[in-house]
């Protein structure tokens, strides 16, 4: 049987996505019967000629935002080579942090100065918006996070590489997947085409913390307040975004007193997940008082910016990119 051919990339972003792949550590040793990784120029060293040498690669795992006219040049490049291309992280799925760019007024090239003989070579061209992968080339599936888990980033790659025979089941968090990843990894069943590695629910569905009655006098930004354990950190004024965010990461950071930023994008059935965040927030203020609401929501630092951490260019309504652009 012959070995799944494997790319691994990223355009603008920290590469901490390649990393997540690292931090599976031993485990990617048992996908070697199944799996060549052909093409990886931050691990392996490759250039884009090591791509000629292949008509075509099984699987993509792409990073990164689309920021700049290489990023989109590699992009169309590994759709053309990659019958399977995945949206691997955050910034890939959604745009992620980088396009928090996107909330200001779009980006005009400038032109580049004449280049002389000796200077180095120029930059490339920012493009005019940042998108997520999606926004530039067909995407089959998605893996969000940032980055993503290893538990998920992991039965991830198995459900892709390996066509249902797991070489290695999960050691470590495996009741936490969805039930749907979980089947795509041990039956060889794959989620529809451009279906998101992820739970349906949002994350607090299946938070551990305890939903009281959710009102709040104040608001606090994460540093200011040390969260009582076990209470749900929305009743305590924390902007946490778990009631609109994709549940599949385990509600690993409400658990330890972080409040969810969002990283999965939206979960199902939400049209937008700062407007649902807004309409949550402005429910729990605890007061009818005009003057006391404005002073409550003058403690709100770039809401935009919280709201939207990871999503603005795919997912913020008034502002995804239009991929025919």
């Amino acid at each position: 049987m012959p070995k799944t051919k494997l790319a691994i990339f990223t355009a603008t972003g920290c590469r901490g996505c390649e990393d997540a792949v690292l931090d599976i550590h031993h485990f990617v040793n048992s996908l070697t019967p199944w799996a060549e990784i052909v093409f990886w120029p931050y691990v392996a060293g490759h250039h884009w000629q090591d791509l000629e040498d292949h008509d075509q690669i099984d699987l993509c795992l792409f990073a990164g935002a689309i920021c700049t006219d290489a990023d989109r040049q590699a992009a169309e490049t590994l759709r053309d080579k990659a019958k399977l291309m995945v949206a691997c992280g955050a910034c890939a799925a959604f745009g992620g942090l980088p396009g928090l760019v996107n909330l200001t007024s779009n980006r005009q090239e400038e032109s580049m100065p004449g280049i002389t003989e000796g200077d180095p070579p120029p930059l490339p061209r920012t493009e005019p918006r940042v998108r997520g992968l999606s926004g530039v080339v067909e995407t089959d599936y998605f893996i969000p996070g940032c980055p993503p888990t290893q538990n998920l980033l992991w039965t991830a790659i198995q459900a892709l590489a390996c066509g249902g025979e797991a070489p290695a089941r999960i050691s470590y968090a495996y009741a936490r997947l969805p039930e749907s990843t979980s089947l795509a990894v041990t039956s060889g069943v794959l989620p529809r085409h451009g279906s998101t590695f992820g739970g349906e629910r949002a994350v607090c569905a299946g938070c551990s913390r305890m939903k009281q009655e959710k009102k709040f006098s104040t608001v606090y930004r994460q540093h200011e307040i040390a969260p009582d354990p076990g209470r749900c950190l929305l009743e305590q004024g924390v902007i946490c975004q778990g009631l609109a965010t994709r549940e599949g990461c385990g509600g690993l950071c409400t658990a330890v007193g972080a409040a969810c930023r969002g990283c999965f994008g939206k979960a199902e059935g939400i049209y937008d997940a700062g407007t649902k965040m807004v309409s949550a927030i402005s429910s729990t203020f605890d007061t009818t008082d005009r003057k006391e609401a404005e002073r409550m929501t003058d403690r709100f630092v770039d809401l935009a910016g919280t709201l939207y951490r990871y999503t603005v260019p795919e997912q913020c309504v008034l502002l995804s990119a239009d991929p025919k652009e």
